[in-house]
């Protein structure tokens, strides 16, 4: 399958290949690092460093994942813990997904040290395959990145869940999970699979609605959206003038220039807009035989920087459960985070999705200005500042709620 810059995006990472590897610090020409040997033990920790412990655990299919808990300075073994899963790419425990050039752009890495001061030790972890600042440099390991799959991923999660539970912060302590994008999915697949329940599920540009419906959305309806959106005046009619003043609050900002959403004629007519839609639908119907055509067990996106099996990517076409009917498998409460602008997923339609599935246990925050990531890019991080402080302290009263009962 062929990418377009302006075309498909993926949760949490730009549908271009030459993304993928990008997103964990990799080169694309890094030689094949042998695998690493599965730990002794189901579970092995070790220090690094003041108030951080390494881990490693093995995943349901023996793959070794690694990762770090970071606790709080006052940490008495019973502090409140949360567990972060990341979205779509090649991530380490960091998750470096920001485009300001600051230590903040490590999106993960930034939480952490905002949970710990509020008094929860944060549990975060490599992607299966992602080597976490390797010495030599070696960042993807491909015999085992090339192995993640749907449900690789949810085990993955799961045996870094039950660690959590066991290990940090003690067993009788809250724990939360968070999902940023796809990380949510990961969440949903072990409610699904009658996982034990956590205190509280975290939600930031996750998806509530079925993956399919999502990536369809993403792929055909995106821009006229995000147009519509430019329509000052409401009239129907998306004049040039609207586009230059309007576009960079919209999902399709993301493109980053203004002149990818110009009209030839200098104006997006309803008609031309509806027109659009039906072309983009066709070329995502061709792009959807010819995903489904190939082997689920492929590497995806090609044996160079392989980050799933073909079947991870063919799920985005045919899962059509929706997440928030995943999740209610659990009675918890739920925490989630959209922005205005984000590019992947709209809060309008999370939110029907949320209100039919969870009902009552929904806490919905819809945060203006602010896209994917919680940042004022559409896509990328780092997180607007207030943002991520009100996310952790509202966190942290449910948690401290909760624990007190």
């Amino acid at each position: 399958m062929s990418f377009d810059v302006t075309g498909i995006k993926m949760f949490g990472l730009p549908g271009v290949a030459m993304a993928l590897l990008f997103a964990a610090g990799g080169s694309r020409g890094a030689e094949t690092p042998a695998a690493s040997p599965a730990p002794e033990t189901p579970a092995t920790l070790s220090d690094v460093g003041a108030g951080g412990r390494d881990f490693s655990v093995t995943s349901a299919d023996g793959t070794q994942i690694t990762g770090q808990v970071d606790v709080p300075m006052s940490a008495d073994g019973r502090e409140p813990v949360i567990v972060l899963s990341a979205g779509t790419g090649l991530f380490d425990r960091d998750v470096n997904f920001g485009n300001s050039g600051t230590e903040r752009d490590a999106v993960f890495a930034d939480l952490a040290r905002r949970f710990t001061q509020a008094g929860i030790a944060v549990v975060r972890y490599d992607r299966r395959g992602v080597r976490y600042k390797p010495a030599d440099g070696q960042v993807l390991d491909k015999a085992v990145s090339g192995t993640s799959t749907v449900e690789s991923q949810r085990d993955d999660l799961g045996a870094v869940y039950d660690l959590a539970r066991a290990e940090f912060g003690g067993p009788a302590a809250c724990i939360a999970l968070l999902g940023h994008s796809e990380g949510l999915l990961h969440i949903a697949g072990l409610a699904a699979a009658n996982a034990a329940a956590p205190d509280l599920v975290v939600g930031i540009g996750g998806p509530l609605q079925a993956p399919a419906d999502v990536f369809r959305w993403q792929s055909t309806e995106r821009n006229a959206f995000s147009l519509r959106m430019m329509d000052a005046d409401r009239d129907g009619t998306v004049t040039e003038a609207e586009i230059r003043t309007n576009w960079q609050e919209t999902p399709s900002s993301l493109v980053g220039t203004v002149g990818a959403l110009l009209h030839p004629e200098g104006q997006w007519t309803p008609e031309a807009l509806d027109q659009q839609v039906v072309t983009l639908t066709g070329f995502y119907e061709a792009g959807k035989t010819q995903a489904l055509a190939i082997d689920p067990e492929a590497p995806f996106p090609n044996t160079e920087t392989p980050m799933a099996e073909y079947s991870w990517w063919q799920n985005w076409y045919t899962d059509d459960t929706p997440v928030a009917e995943k999740l209610s498998a659990w009675d918890v409460p739920f925490l989630l985070y959209y922005g205005t602008k984000d590019s992947q997923v709209r809060y309008e339609y999370q939110q029907p999705a949320a209100a039919a599935a969870l009902g009552g246990q929904v806490e919905i925050h819809i945060l203006p200005g602010l896209g994917h990531s919680l940042g004022s890019h559409a896509l990328y991080g780092p997180m607007d500042e207030a943002a991520a402080d009100a996310l952790v302290a509202r966190t942290a009263a449910i948690l401290n709620e909760r624990c007190a009962h």
